[in-house]
């Protein structure tokens, strides 16, 4: 106790005499050696006399959307072979009077299994709705499953057949087959979505019914996160943190006004169950694929012909190499140029630019703005199509960007290949000289084996691509991406 009446009264002792300094200070307003200015923002208005009508619930919003939301249900046909049952009079009179079994086959029957379960989105009263494609397809065979049924939030339930679907980007297109008008959902311009925005994920998790969970727009534009496993995935997910779980693939993102901004796709879990990282396909995106399903029964993807890398701080996709004879080679695009615009939009990293242009159909003519040699110049390209890509009608090429030709004494000898090494060897490449230059030996790609230009086409695929190559007596594995 006596200590502490020790340190209060000296405290107070030099309380006292700072104060004392203080008022006999002169009156130069000083602190820490700066002088007096400052600036202030100031809001002097009064508040409103009545508060802002406050939002106490969403109900009359969901009530107009969630209708549009189902479960969706798959089975597959399997074929069971059952031995024929057999008569207990004949099995005694064969044990002990030698009867002979007659040849019988076994039985077959044909039972459907139920294979999973997730959600979807009517957004056509024709009865078309949107789903993922990891929904309706076998994740060990990547073949679509062989029943679909959706039941809706009124407890109807129709059969429904696949249209199409896209593992790019994990859309599936379902045709319903109802009498009737169902109901749809409105779609939004995803492109406006705000980080902040109120949200909901509606679907069918874990197979209890419709259910509603709210959350806002915790990320827009995640790119490379590794979600989507096809080699060519377009990634471009709003990320949120309504609760979205199992079952929900494929579900509904519904903003405050009741329209579709996103399809539930992928959470981010170390239990299984939502943390508040869910990621949805933007409706946007959904809708081009969607369009393409059903109205040319397939996805049309423009191509432009470049190699690209990122720049590190994110300021556009640089070009480091064109494919001769593409679309970019024809509207005078260069190596190490920088596009930073294309179609109106802003591009800051590959991802992005892969996406617009994989949004805009074949035979479109699509702006650019480049930055070469620190000057912004605009150009104009006509986009070919992405599926010719793996066809040799750019330039004959099978692989972008490189000539490839079967080995003969001569190749072996222009660059000194012994004969222990088989493959297609490169005789021209427009790539970067660190990657495929001439000389290199494609002995494998993809981990299938290559001898002529027929195997090479078998084994490419979109997106990223291993190969296994050799030059200069070494073996090197290096990936390839195909735009």
């Amino acid at each position: 106790m006596k200590v502490f009446e020790r340190i209060n009264f000296s405290l107070a002792a030099i309380v006292g005499v700072t104060l004392l300094l203080i008022l006999l200070w002169p009156q130069e307003n000083h602190l820490f050696g700066h002088a007096d200015r400052f600036t202030l923002k100031l809001d002097e208005t009064p508040l409103p006399p009545t508060d802002p009508p406050r939002v106490t619930g969403y109900a009359d919003v969901l009530s107009k959307a969630t209708p549009a939301v189902v479960g969706v249900y798959t089975a597959q046909v399997v074929r069971r072979s059952f031995p024929n049952a057999s008569n207990p009079l004949e099995d005694f009179l064969r044990r002990y009077y030698g009867l002979s079994r007659g040849v019988e086959p076994s039985r077959v029957e044909e039972q459907k299994v139920p294979s999973g379960m997730g959600s979807g989105v009517i957004i056509a009263p024709e009865g078309y709705a949107i789903t993922n494609a990891h929904v309706i397809t076998d994740q060990r065979t990547g073949k679509p499953v062989d029943e679909v049924s959706v039941k809706l939030s009124d407890k109807r339930e129709f059969p429904a057949e696949i249209v199409g679907f896209d593992k790019a980007t994990d859309i599936a297109v379902l045709k319903i087959n109802a009498s009737e008008a169902l109901p749809s959902i409105t779609l939004a311009d995803s492109a406006k979505l705000r980080v902040g925005d109120i949200v909901f994920a509606a679907g069918n998790p874990l197979g209890v019914g419709l259910t509603v969970t709210m959350g806002i727009v915790s990320a827009t534009g995640r790119t490379d996160l590794g979600i989507l496993k096809d080699p060519g995935a377009y990634e471009n997910f709003i990320q949120t943190d309504a609760a979205i779980n199992q079952g929900n693939s494929g579900g509904a993102l519904i903003d405050a006004k009741g329209r579709l901004v996103g399809i539930n796709t992928a959470i981010y879990s170390r239990t299984g169950g939502s943390i508040g990282i869910g990621f949805a396909i933007p409706v946007n995106l959904a809708r081009s694929v969607m369009t393409g399903l059903i109205e040319k029964g397939g996805v049309q993807r423009g191509f432009l012909g470049v190699q690209l890398e990122d720049l590190p701080a994110d300021e556009g996709a640089r070009t480091t190499g064109v494919v001769k004879g593409s679309p970019a080679d024809r509207a005078g695009i260069q190596s190490n140029d920088i596009i930073v615009e294309a179609a109106g939009k802003e591009i800051a990293t590959v991802a992005e630019l892969r996406l617009a242009i994989s949004q805009t159909p074949p035979g479109a003519s699509v702006p650019l703005v480049i930055i070469r040699h620190s000057q912004r110049k605009k150009l104009r390209v006509t986009l070919g199509s992405l599926d010719d890509t793996l066809r040799p009608g750019i330039g004959g090429l099978v692989v972008p960007g490189v000539t490839l030709a079967p080995l003969d004494g001569d190749l072996r000898r222009r660059f000194d290949i012994p004969n222990t090494v088989a493959g297609l060897v490169v005789t021209e490449s427009s790539g970067e000289e660190q990657t495929i230059r001439k000389g290199v030996v494609i002995v494998e790609i993809n981990g299938q084996g290559v001898r002529d230009e027929k195997d090479a086409r078998a084994n490419l695929r979109r997106g990223l691509n291993r190969f296994y190559v050799w030059f200069k007596g070494r073996y090197n594995f290096l990936p390839y991406r195909i735009p």
